[in-house]
């Protein structure tokens, strides 16, 4: 049974993926219709909606992504919970 954090995490997760999806969708419409206004706005309201999950996602578990940075002395990927 999940606790609650690792419930809550676990839908972080996929509103992160769920996101990701839809930018590189958006990415590759927009490398064919760059002028596209409506596309650029969206585009630039995912990123914002990436960056608030991937927020949360770092104050509950620690860095999401090896290659974030990180401003300790020392490596945390190993030592914060695991989302899965």
């Amino acid at each position: 049974m999940k606790t609650s954090s690792k419930a809550n995490s676990s839908e972080l997760l996929e509103q992160l993926e769920a996101v990701d999806f839809a930018l590189v969708d958006m990415i590759l419409y927009l490398d064919s219709h760059p002028q596209d206004a409506n596309a650029l706005t969206q585009h630039d309201e995912l990123c914002e909606q990436r960056k608030e999950i991937r927020n949360q996602l770092a104050i509950a578990n620690g860095a999401v992504y090896k290659y974030e940075p990180t401003r300790k002395l020392e490596w945390p990927w190993g030592q914060s919970p695991w989302t899965w």
